[in-house]
């Protein structure tokens, strides 16, 4: 444009002068077609040597311009090659164009074993079903990036090494420029972080068995000091378990109320044993020192850092929605739903087992007395109870 403008402000300025030149100079007619074809002569030399001069400073510019982009792109590859992270680039035809040092070192691959994207996407996830997931959610994660202007959201993938091994990888991409049809791909390396997660569940599952025990063990020393309740724990928890189950509780819930049912009788750890295995009638003051033990046992678990509220459930565990039951009399809603699974599991559980004070009352029986007590049980705990009876689940 800068040419175009140049040529035209000369040619004007030339022909202006010229004409008012020569008509000043000589009227002669020969003279005049000499004059005019100096005159062109001289126009064309003038022009072109501006014109040359023009062209050559443009050229000079872009050439500077080159270099510099040159250099430019140099100093960018030259930092990718350096990044500790993993990086490649690839051109718009799928060429892998540069794979830094980083990610020749974790992953194994030059640029010369994977040339193009497609053969290191076969490289890198050998597995064809998983390979078309990544290439989906690569592509899908690409197009909503175009469209929204937003960053690449980072992938976790599974990436096959070049010696075999596996490494989970945070994958990442971004254009490099308008200007540019190539790709930079970062890959994050998050394979110990996931290492050290998988052996921080191991651990908290080891742990889980481990309290599972402890559990497991309490509810046994409870037993020993009652023989005639043997089992009596682990009954209460699988009943529990089963109820909570029909009921549609979440996971977690049902975890927590087999874990309170495991030790809900804890609390008679402070009971005399010859009262626990008097084979006849309570005495007023027997049965008042029985019925601390749901206190008793939310003392002692109140300090253990359970998943649960399982003190409070095993505090709870005696009460009725009536507000007949003890130690505090609650009512209603005032009792958490998971002590409200865990009593009517006690009575199923214990009314169809033996007792020193009376023979095996039989499954019918206790599944009678809560479904003939509605304002003493859930009604929908009782329904579940019900169902799970007809189906021939408990068993006791």
């Amino acid at each position: 444009m800068r040419i175009v403008l140049v040529y035209a402000v000369v040619a004007g300025a030339w022909i202006l002068a010229s004409d008012i030149l020569s008509r000043e100079m000589t009227v002669n007619p020969n003279l005049l077609t000499a004059v005019a074809i100096a005159k062109g002569a001289l126009f064309v030399v003038v022009t072109s040597a501006l014109l040359f001069v023009q062209i050559r400073g443009d050229l000079a510019h872009l050439q500077v311009s080159g270099d510099r982009l040159r250099e430019s792109e140099h100093r960018f590859r030259r930092v990718i090659d350096l990044s500790p992270v993993p990086m490649t680039t690839s051109d718009a035809s799928g060429n892998v164009t540069l794979t830094n040092e980083a990610f020749v070192k974790v992953l194994g691959y030059s640029r010369e074993d994977i040339p193009t994207v497609s053969e290191w996407y076969s490289a890198a996830f050998p597995d064809p079903e998983y390979r078309r997931g990544i290439t989906y959610a690569w592509d899908r994660e690409s197009e909503r990036s175009r469209q929204t202007g937003d960053a690449f959201a980072p992938l976790e993938a599974k990436v096959r090494c070049k010696d075999g091994t596996e490494r989970t990888m945070l994958v990442s991409s971004a254009s490099l420029g308008a200007a540019s049809s190539e790709r930079v791909v970062a890959f994050f390396d998050i394979t110990e972080r996931e290492q050290a997660e998988e052996a921080i569940l191991r651990s908290n599952e080891r742990l889980e068995q481990v309290l599972r025990s402890v559990i497991a063990l309490i509810g046994k020393v409870i037993e020993a000091r009652d023989p005639y309740t043997q089992g009596h724990e682990e009954g209460v928890a699988r009943i529990s378990r089963l109820i909570a189950e029909e009921m549609g509780l979440p996971a977690d819930e049902v975890d927590g109320i087999e874990v309170a049912g495991l030790v809900h009788d804890v609390g008679k750890l402070g009971v005399p044993a010859e009262i626990l295995t008097k084979p006849g009638k309570l005495t007023d003051a027997e049965y008042a020192l029985i019925k601390e033990h749901s206190q008793r046992g939310h003392d002692i678990l109140r300090d253990i850092d359970f998943d649960w509220p399982v003190a409070g459930i095993v505090l709870q565990h005696h009460e009725r929605m009536d507000g007949s039951g003890y130690p505090d009399g609650l009512l209603g809603d005032e009792i958490s739903m998971a002590a409200r699974i865990l009593m009517a599991a006690d009575v199923i559980e214990a009314m169809a087992a033996h007792r020193p004070y009376r023979p095996a009352l039989g499954l019918d029986a206790a599944m009678a007395e809560i479904a003939e007590h509605p304002e003493k049980y859930d009604p929908r705990v009782v329904s579940a109870c019900v169902r799970l009876h007809e189906a021939g689940r408990i068993e006791v």
